[in-house]
């Protein structure tokens, strides 16, 4: 029963076994669009922490809400402190914006990056589809600069540094990653700080895999205010 509920989870930590990529693209197909079956009692097991930790995500543990889903902050018996989105879902079971949820899991499959938030897995069913990354405990960048206390202690070293971090993990999804990658929606509040003030771009959902071979034309995506004028 348990099993059939959570059909399609996975703990990315397993994808670090040798050759268990190219296993997650075949019963991908195999699944029909499901995002994988359960693969062994570990993951089991932590979907289990994350329902206890959040309380069926109840609203006291969320701690920011987008266009996708809801943030909830949740502390596994382990002890460790997690992020996990949880993706609004629709009428008929599914996720409100199933695009953005593959997009997020690709993109954060490929990028190795101290400026770029960590994925640790992820679980895609009718009942609970949620991504579950490393918890910054500083919040985004829009909160801090919007809270007048936090503000006046951001000084301008740490800022700076903010801007280096960005744009070091630009340059390396634009030039180090094959095929590269293009976050397309980088604003205020898709930038993660920890508690050192150290950036981490998070919120890969509009990201695009550039074709070397494509003039890559695109509909518009990302956060009005935030884009090139020319857009």
């Amino acid at each position: 029963m348990f099993l059939s509920l959570i059909v399609a989870g996975i703990l990315y930590t397993l994808l670090k076994r040798p050759g268990l990529r190219n296993k997650l693209n075949n019963r991908r197909e195999v699944q029909n669009g499901n995002m994988l079956a359960i693969w062994s009692c570990d993951e089991k097991m932590l979907y289990e922490n994350i329902i206890e930790a959040t309380e069926e995500f109840d609203s006291k543990h969320c701690v920011g809400v987008g266009g996708c889903g809801s943030v909830y902050k949740a502390e596994l018996q382990a002890g460790q402190v997690v992020a996990v989105k949880k993706l609004h879902s629709v009428e008929d079971g599914g996720i409100s914006n199933a695009k953005a949820f593959e997009n997020e899991i690709h993109a954060l499959l490929e990028i190795r990056h101290r400026n770029v938030v960590k994925l640790y897995g992820f679980c895609s069913h009718p009942r609970h589809s949620f991504l579950v990354y490393q918890f910054l405990d500083g919040g985004n960048l829009k909160e801090t600069l919007s809270n007048k206390e936090e503000a006046v202690n951001f000084e301008w070293i740490q800022r700076a540094n903010v801007i280096r971090g960005v744009a070091d993990a630009l340059s390396y999804m634009h030039h180090d990653c094959s095929p590269p990658i293009v976050h397309r929606d980088i604003s205020s509040k898709n930038i993660m700080l920890d508690l050192e003030y150290e950036a981490h771009i998070s919120d890969f959902g509009t990201a695009k895999f550039l074709k070397p071979e494509s003039s890559n034309w695109t509909s518009f995506a990302g956060t009005f205010g935030y884009t090139a004028p020319d857009r």
